[in-house]
């Protein structure tokens, strides 16, 4: 699967004077290309489509057209450009968790009325922004008709980044032997981002072992980031996540094909739809950084289905993995 955070224009630059600079659409208005390659690919793609790009006419009409090419539109939840806004909402980027749950259930549902007006349909897939995930979030999406969420990236620690006040969350835990599979979180299919370890250590229980004490990134483990730097000189453990401009090309298709190898029902790679275009991600600065995107993105598309992986939406990947 791939599963594109569609969003507007350079979501992580600061604010100035206090506030955050206003949204704009360079790369949603450009998705055709990016269309266009996955289409060569034989991939369709699932548009984790956040509420001003709903709201936003001309990428609508963009996202409208490959929904009807077979692609899927999903629910993506920025807090601070989803209304009922709330005065922090012009100057920080809030983790979901940190406005009270009234607020939060309201941005929901303002999310999910923008898509039904710009695309005839409830989504029924769903990542939070900035991974902001907690069980009050999944009975909000329960309540509101989501059958799947994908905020899980096994192993990643965001501990040292800040909302309003709050750290972002630890998904170590999530990391286990053997890869993440699409597993039933109540009602709904809980399905990961495809992260793994690679190395001497292996996948198994010693290489997630490793991965969960060593990978943190909280300013408060100095210790373990550094053993977890050596280890990856050494080449014993790298945790590799399986997404475009994350890491070298050959990395990338190693830990594609070692997830398959590994028994992984799901192949679930994501990026943002402003890396797949100049000048609108930290990421992706100039032109080649885009055509770069889209060669690690050929890759690992081929990579996989050379091992009988079959491209889906993650709707369709999800029915066919139940």
């Amino acid at each position: 699967m791939i599963t594109v955070d569609t969003e507007p224009d350079d979501q992580w630059a600061p604010p100035s004077g206090g506030r955050l600079p206003p949204f704009t659409f360079a790369n949603t208005r450009g998705l055709n290309r990016l269309k266009d390659h996955c289409r060569a690919l034989g991939a369709p793609v699932t548009w984790m489509t956040s509420y001003a790009i709903a709201r936003d006419p001309e990428s609508a009409a963009v996202l409208r057209a490959a929904a009807g090419e077979g692609d899927e539109i999903a629910g993506h939840l920025h807090g601070w450009e989803t209304p009922p806004f709330v005065p922090v909402d012009a100057g920080a980027r809030p983790f979901i968790y940190e406005y009270p749950r009234d607020e939060r259930l309201a941005k929901h549902r303002a999310l999910v009325a923008a898509h039904e007006d710009a695309f005839g349909a409830r989504p029924v897939s769903y990542r939070a922004g900035r991974w902001g995930v907690d069980p009050i979030e999944l009975e909000h999406l329960a309540e509101l008709g989501y059958r799947i969420d994908s905020s899980i990236p096994p192993g990643i620690d965001f501990r040292d980044r800040n909302g309003l006040r709050a750290p972002g969350p630890d998904f170590r835990r999530h990391l286990r032997a053997g890869p993440a599979q699409p597993y039933r979180e109540g009602p709904l299919w809980e399905v990961p981002v495809s992260i793994t370890p690679l190395g001497l250590l292996g996948a198994g229980t010693v290489g997630a072992g490793v991965a969960r004490l060593a990978g943190a990134r909280s300013p408060a483990d100095h210790a373990s980031r550094w053993a977890y730097r050596a280890l990856d000189a050494a080449g014993l453990h790298r945790l590799v996540w399986v997404r475009p401009l994350k890491h070298p090309r050959a990395l990338l298709v190693a830990a594609a094909r070692s997830l398959v190898r590994q028994g992984a029902r799901i192949i679930n790679v994501m990026f943002h739809s402003s890396e797949a275009w100049p000048g609108t991600s930290p990421l992706s600065r100039a032109e080649e950084d885009v055509r770069r995107l889209h060669d690690d993105l050929t890759a690992i598309v081929r990579a996989v289905r050379e091992l009988g992986v079959v491209p889906r939406t993650l709707r369709d990947a999800v029915a066919a993995a139940a």
